[in-house]
Formats: C-alpha cells, structure tokens, sequence
C-alpha cells in the first residue's frame, strides 16, 4: 500500500514561477511538479499499459512523489481536485485493511483452532489387567470441537480476505488517484499555480524564521 510502484518520476520538471527554493529551510518542505508516468492494469490482470503526460509533486531531490491526500489542507482547500482524490484513495485503503484484516483473523483462528485439536489428544495412566502400568489415549471431545471450529472460521475469514483484497488493477487506478495528476481533468497551469501559492507561503515562512 502506497508504495507508488507503479508511478515513475520521468525527467525534467515544470517551471516554478517564483523560481527554486533558496535556503535549506525552504528545501525542507518545497514542493517540485514534475512529469511523472502512471502504469495501470487491465481488469484481468494480464495486460498493462502506461501514460506518460501526468505529473506529480516531489520534495527537493525526491524522486518518490507525495501523496496528494495528504497535502489536502496545505494546497486544496479551495479545489474539489484533492478531496476527491482522498475519498477514492480512502475506499481503497479501507478495503485493503479490511482483507488484511481478516487474513490476520484467520491466521490467527487457524493457528489457535490447529493446537487446541492438537491438545485435545490426551494420554491416562490406567491399571492394566496383569498389573501393571499402562498409558491409554483419550479425545477429549469439547477442545477438539472448538479447535476443529475454530480451523474452520479461520479458512472461512481467510477466504474472505482473499475476495475482498483489491486487484491489480484497482490497485493501479488507486495509486494514481493518490499521487498522480492526469489531463485533461487536471489542469497543469492550475497545478502549477496552487504549487506557487504553497511554495511562496513555504519561503515567506522561512523568510520570518530567526535565523539560526
């Protein structure tokens, strides 16, 4: 989950207006906009493909670029654009939680269910008929129930995390979502204008900072 695996920094980078960041302070939360290429897979998984006229925002020197959900408050307080892209992202995550959820459950019921069953076989020392000592082995019948019910819940949580874990092309659509701009829905001089505004709020930030 939002390694941005499947998003690729190209070459180059969009003007900024107010020109580079200037100091270390401002190199600290300076955002660039550079051209980036999204990869996105077909429904069934077996084919791909790849759009190279998107563009995203890095840190200074990055090359892994930044979630636009999480720079919600910061840039997109006055554009739908970013709190869209959250909602999306969100669903995404939220099921893809749920899976790991629930395969965690199951694992964890199978390995509990598994060595309660294992538990359940038990040996009693019992007086033989010549006399002596022997070991008889009993089921004790209510720990291997529960284990063997619990086994059983545990396939059935884990199946159900495998069905609702999102595919490779949800995943894909959900990555662009959260760090990829893309035309013509995205405009890139609007991009680069609430890139400015934020830049320009980063250096007059900086510009007050005491020096150190």
């Amino acid at each position: 989950m939002g390694c941005a695996s499947t998003v690729t920094r190209l070459d180059g980078e969009f003007p900024n207006p107010i020109g580079p960041a200037k100091t270390e302070c401002e190199k600290a939360d300076w955002l660039v906009l550079a051209p980036t290429r999204a990869q996105f897979v077909d429904k069934s998984g077996r084919h791909s493909g790849h759009r190279d006229d998107g563009f995203a925002l890095y840190r200074v020197g990055e090359t892994r670029p930044e979630s636009l959900p999480s720079l919600t408050e910061s840039m997109g307080h006055d554009s739908p654009v970013f709190a869209e892209r959250a909602a999306a992202v969100r669903a995404y995550d939220r099921r893809t939680w749920t899976a790991v959820g629930f395969g965690a459950a199951g694992l964890v019921a199978i390995g509990v269910g598994t060595a309660l069953f294992v538990a359940s076989f038990k040996t009693k020392d019992v007086t033989q008929s010549n006399g002596m000592i022997g070991q008889e082995q009993k089921i004790d019948g209510t720990e291997a129930g529960v284990g063997g019910a619990l086994v059983l819940t545990g396939f059935g949580l884990a199946i159900a995390g495998l069905a609702l874990n999102p595919g490779q092309a949800e995943r894909s659509k959900a990555e662009a979502n959260r760090y990829v701009f893309l035309p013509p829905d995205d405009k890139q001089e609007q991009v680069v204008t609430w890139t400015q505004s934020y830049n320009q709020a980063v250096r007059n930030r900086c510009e007050r900072a005491p020096s150190p």
